[in-house]
């Protein structure tokens, strides 16, 4: 078995090579710019597509949001929230068969913004010293980089061309808090929110998404729903919502929440998950 996995780590390393190129990347000291992941947050005048904010490490601080794909926010958001699924995610085996194969992420960047779509590098030094960069999707990049713990950097070109004004993202977006085992992830609503969604009340948690085929879908809960109470109690804090939801799912405990969609008001029962 032993040799068989070192084979396959050889052929992993050949594919690599073939597919990557020489890095052909500045220094990051000569044209990158160190960033870090702030948040993940939907943004309601997309239509609650996800946002990742990269903030500089450095002054000014400036923070580049990047539009990215449902499923890839949720594998952002549950290595930032350090939760663990019972089998690995894409990524978690994308950093298991590098792992294997002793090739390291040196670093990811964004190195490039073509016709409204950000391209990314992810730098890897292989096992013989060689280091080749390998075209991703920036989430990709972002998610596989917050797993290895390797630095993310953003061109120089990109933040200073960047189509549109490069500012710290508003209070107003939260960062999404993943509500497992239920399948949904809810923000925090507030009145910029409420109104944009053109909502009469401001109070409440907003369900950023419902994850498909979860418990929660299959119990009716949708993506623009406003949870206002739980079990009869107001919802308020986000952190202390997430709590009470993992300790009523602990229990194995049907609970009743009531929600605010489209300006109606209904009671709805979240099954305990099975």
């Amino acid at each position: 078995m032993q040799k068989i996995f070192r084979s396959l780590g050889v052929y992993v390393c050949i594919l690599l090579w073939l597919l990557g190129s020489s890095t052909g990347l500045a220094t990051p000291e000569q044209s990158l710019i160190a960033v870090e992941v702030k948040g993940v947050a939907a943004d309601p005048r997309e239509g609650m597509s996800p946002i990742v904010f990269l903030e500089e490490k450095d002054p000014p601080k400036r923070v580049l949001p990047i539009w990215v794909g449902i499923f890839e926010a949720r594998a952002i958001a549950m290595e930032m929230e350090s939760i663990v699924t019972p089998r690995p995610m894409t990524h978690d085996l994308l950093k298991n068969i590098l792992e294997g194969v002793e090739a390291k992420v040196k670093y990811v960047v964004i190195t490039e913004l073509r016709e409204n779509t950000y391209y990314a590098n992810i730098l890897l030094q292989l096992v013989n010293a060689k280091e080749i960069a390998i075209d991703a999707r920036p989430s990709d990049a972002i998610a596989l980089a917050l797993r290895v713990r390797a630095p993310i950097y953003v061109h120089k070109d990109v933040m200073a061309n960047a189509p549109f004004d490069i500012q710290k993202p508003s209070q107003e977006l939260k960062e999404i808090s993943i509500i497992d085992p239920y399948g949904f992830s809810v923000q925090r609503l507030t009145p910029t929110l409420a109104a944009l969604l053109h909502l009469d009340n401001p109070e409440g948690l907003l369900i950023a998404d419902v994850k498909q085929g979860s418990s929660a879908e299959r119990d009716g809960l949708q993506r623009g729903d406003v949870i206002l109470q739980v079990s009869g109690k107001k919802v308020g804090d986000l952190a202390a919502f997430e709590q009470h939801l993992a300790s009523i799912a602990a229990q194995k405990t049907d609970v009743v929440l009531q929600i605010n969609r489209v300006n109606t008001v209904l009671d709805l029962l979240l099954h305990a998950p099975r």
